[in-house]
């Protein structure tokens, strides 16, 4: 089975091949028997962990299982599996709807979560009043690494000279402004 699954993105906590459980429930409404997740085209076999539905967040039908199931990441196309566990840890622990699917592998999932806490830190700076020679090089990283993300446009590169322009006549060049200057400078090129 490892070879299968030899291409699959690596998960931090549980790897890339399936976890085996030996728990493979079949569905069946009518007779009250377990309801499975939505997931049932991508299932892996034998890997279901059962659900506790009085930690599920309210939803139409529970569901009685999660499967480790095979997905492709939205962002980088690699395939990945969203396991059993993680489920069970969405949407018992930390409350998601049902409905939340994984659609980003692991490591697209926290470049998203880093650019987001980016953006936030960057609107943050923008709305300070008298910046911090330290303050506004922050906000260059911030606002460059965000164009490299691809969320500003490259115009916005203009705001990082001038921000850079303006650590500059506070006196305080460093390392980190080289750095910056330098992927300014391959950015534009």
């Amino acid at each position: 089975m490892n070879g299968e699954y030899a291409n699959y993105v690596e998960h931090p906590r549980f790897g890339r091949s399936p976890r085996i459980t030996g728990l493979n429930p079949q569905s069946d409404l009518t007779t009250g028997k377990p309801f499975l997740h939505w997931n049932a085209a991508e299932r892996i076999p034998n890997t279901a962990v059962e659900a506790d539905l009085s930690r599920q967040s309210r939803a139409t039908v529970p569901v009685t299982h999660y499967y480790d199931v095979k997905r492709t990441c939205r962002d980088c196309g690699r395939p990945f599996i969203f396991f059993a566990q993680e489920q069970k840890h969405w949407y018992e622990e930390l409350g998601l709807p049902l409905e939340a699917d994984c659609v980003r592998c692991v490591p697209c999932r926290k470049r998203q979560q880093g650019v987001a806490l980016k953006r936030e830190r960057y609107e943050e700076l923008f709305h300070v009043a008298e910046r911090t020679a330290d303050e506004n090089l922050e906000m260059a990283e911030c606002c460059l690494s965000l164009i490299e993300a691809g969320v500003f446009h490259v115009r916005q590169t203009q705001r990082v000279r001038q921000l850079l322009k303006r650590v500059d006549a506070q006196g305080v060049m460093t390392a980190v402004s080289n750095d910056l200057n330098r992927r300014l400078a391959a950015l534009e090129s």
